[in-house]
């Protein structure tokens, strides 16, 4: 038994581990096999909460379990069905009670000190409590809806940060999450390219932007999640002695991929960070001249192949072309935001206030102002961005404080969230909280290299 035990310890605190659950989500996405693939993860997930001391095992699960819903299957309904919505209660009840096991089994091992002393703890709470706090005063428009998006929000960000602080103890925590998070960079890309051959539509040679849907996400998300990973490819192609050109190549894949999702805010930020990383990969690292050689190779084939394809390139990526630096309706929706700051200026006029008109994609959320300052004032008031502006003092008092080759890459996976949420919902969609709230706590508990 000692020996069983051990080995799925060991696999399930390795690096094989999280290209299973890699691989079962690029299955279920392909071939729409969800349930199969949520079997999967509930099997594994249960082993791992039983075997293993901490929640290490937990990241890639936690980060890909949403990306393997494909478009045929949401667009099915089936998922918003009644059986479907019991067993999903009954899973999230289930995942709960293993929570508590774990903590039985292993409560010697569970640190709770550790979260009062983090230098980020204070932040968390209050953003949390602002989050809470949404259109308190505002009680002729307030909505049950407030609490339900507040307390996932909480969730995704708060209660991700107190049980991975409280029970992640494992050495290497920064390079072991980097290479979840390589996988999900793939995971996206892959599912975006195959879904050219079943989902997205080309007519008359140009990408319609309305089909580019995963079934997880639209082509915002998709863009945006892509640009917030794209600086993970770079901290390989820096960092990795032999085979360094292989991770810039798939860094430059990804960055091709956000160019086809259309999506202009993540087009934009990630033009910059890619600049970025491509200027550090050339004077830091393992690897300073062949990304050199890569880098000044790109930029002349690129230039180059724009110039002797622009009709075709034009053709497939119209969309770009005829929207051009229309605002899209931002600057409208922006007005709106601040006018309801305006009448509610201390609590905000509450998430379910806002009045934004704009497609959405998961009809359950509110409507959001597509700018996280905007969203902050219009929904919480001042003291929604009181918490926020001190949060964010303490997220970057921390990674100057932890400064190193890597966390500088994790700064730029953090700033392009930050960036293309300036223009989008991006911070406010959920799961991007799990995957940055993740990437502050392991900054933390690693002794990085200075």
């Amino acid at each position: 038994m000692n020996s069983f035990k051990n080995k799925a310890k060991s696999f399930l605190n390795g690096y094989y581990y999280p290209l299973l659950i890699f691989l079962t989500a690029l299955m279920a996405h392909t071939f729409s096999l969800e349930l199969l693939g949520a079997a999967i993860f509930f099997i594994t997930a249960t082993a791992g909460f039983i075997f293993c001391e901490d929640l290490k095992f937990l990241i890639s699960p936690l980060i890909m379990f949403i990306l393997m819903f494909s478009q045929k299957s949401v667009a099915s309904g089936i998922f918003f069905t009644k059986p479907y919505l019991i067993a999903m209660v009954c899973c999230a009840i289930y995942i709960i009670a293993l929570f508590f096991a774990h903590f039985i089994i292993y409560k010697k091992l569970i640190n709770f000190k550790s979260f009062l002393k983090s230098k980020l703890f204070l932040g968390y709470i209050l953003i949390s409590v602002a989050f809470l706090l949404n259109g308190f005063l505002n009680f002729d428009e307030y909505s049950f809806g407030n609490i339900v998006f507040a307390l996932a929000l909480i969730g995704s960000f708060g209660v991700v940060f107190l049980i991975f602080n409280i029970n992640l103890n494992s050495e290497n925590l920064v390079k072991y999450l980097f290479f979840v998070l390589y996988l999900v960079s793939l995971l996206v890309t892959l599912e975006l390219f195959f879904s050219f051959f079943n989902q997205i539509r080309i007519v008359n040679g140009e990408i319609v932007k309305e089909s580019i849907l995963l079934g997880w996400g639209m082509w915002n998300n998709v863009g945006g999640m892509l640009s917030f990973l794209l600086p993970i490819h770079f901290y390989y192609a820096s960092t990795t002695k032999k085979f360094g050109f292989l991770f810039y190549g798939s860094g430059i894949l990804s960055y091709l991929a956000i160019v086809l999702t259309l999506s202009r805010s993540s087009l934009l930020v990630s033009s910059l960070i890619i600049v970025a990383c491509a200027i550090i990969g050339c004077f830091c690292g393992e690897n300073k001249k062949i990304n050199r050689i890569i880098t000044a190779s790109v930029a002349i084939i690129g230039c180059v192949g724009i110039i002797v394809l622009w009709e075709k390139i034009s053709g497939i990526l119209g969309d770009y072309i005829a929207r051009g630096f229309d605002d899209n309706g931002r600057f409208e929706i922006y007005k709106k935001g601040f006018k309801n700051f305006l009448s509610n200026p201390i609590f905000g006029g509450g998430f379910c206030s806002v009045d934004a008109q704009e497609h959405q994609f998961i009809s359950f959320l509110p409507d959001r102002y597509h700018n996280t300052i905007i969203q902050l004032l219009g929904a919480c008031g001042i003291v929604g961005l009181s918490a926020y502006l001190f949060h964010r003092y303490q997220t970057i008092k921390l990674l100057w404080q932890k400064r190193s080759l890597s966390v500088v890459f994790a700064f730029l996976c953090i700033l392009s969230l930050l960036l293309t949420s300036m223009l989008d919902n991006h911070f406010f969609n959920i799961y991007p909280g799990f995957i940055y709230t993740l990437i502050l706590v392991t900054i933390e508990k690693s002794s990085c290299e200075k």
